[in-house]
């Protein structure tokens, strides 16, 4: 008995998904956040969401702080987050500090924050900071005598900064 396994005349060639794009914190993403917020910060209701996020979503001329959304296509929900704020350090000076990073996605965690990392340089110019700071947070050790998991060791904790170029221009806007 033969088999027969027709040779497909066009091979398909399966393309990677774009990287998603990120843009700062609008109004319409405050509940469509909230998700992502509940799984890092169980604490936080979404009526205490809501206020957080309108105050980091207005527009201001001297912006401090922020957050930034990753999502896949304007139509499509977020699927990261970076909250920022800027600030000093007496070896970077100005320096931009993305706190918390957090992704939707365990499988594209890495495609998020390619795509989170150039959009945080290009805050960062606008700003007039001179070096971008970030924190990674793993393996916490959870005290149960207390409601809120929370990191007990800053050994679990890797901050690193890196120093911007300074003649560099800023390509675009967030």
């Amino acid at each position: 008995m033969e088999i027969f396994h027709p040779i497909p005349r066009k091979i398909r060639r399966v393309q990677a998904a774009p990287p998603p794009l990120v843009r700062r914190l609008a109004p319409a993403d405050i509940p469509l956040l909230y998700p992502l917020v509940r799984m890092s910060f169980p604490h936080i209701s979404l009526q205490e969401w809501g206020r957080i996020g309108r105050r980091l979503s207005r527009p201001a001329k001297h912006v401090r702080e922020g957050i930034l959304v990753a999502h896949y296509g304007t139509a499509r929900p977020p699927c990261a987050m970076a909250t920022f704020r800027r600030g000093f350090d007496l070896y970077s000076g100005d320096t931009l500090t993305a706190d918390y990073i957090i992704t939707l996605s365990y499988a594209h965690k890495q495609q998020i924050i390619d795509a989170l990392l150039p959009a945080m340089e290009v805050l960062a110019r606008e700003l007039g900071c001179t070096a971008i700071r970030t924190f990674s947070y793993s393996n916490p050790i959870t005290n149960r005598d207390i409601p809120v998991p929370k990191l007990c060791s800053t050994s679990h904790i890797t901050e690193r900064t890196v120093r911007i170029e300074r003649n560099k221009e800023i390509d675009r806007p967030l």
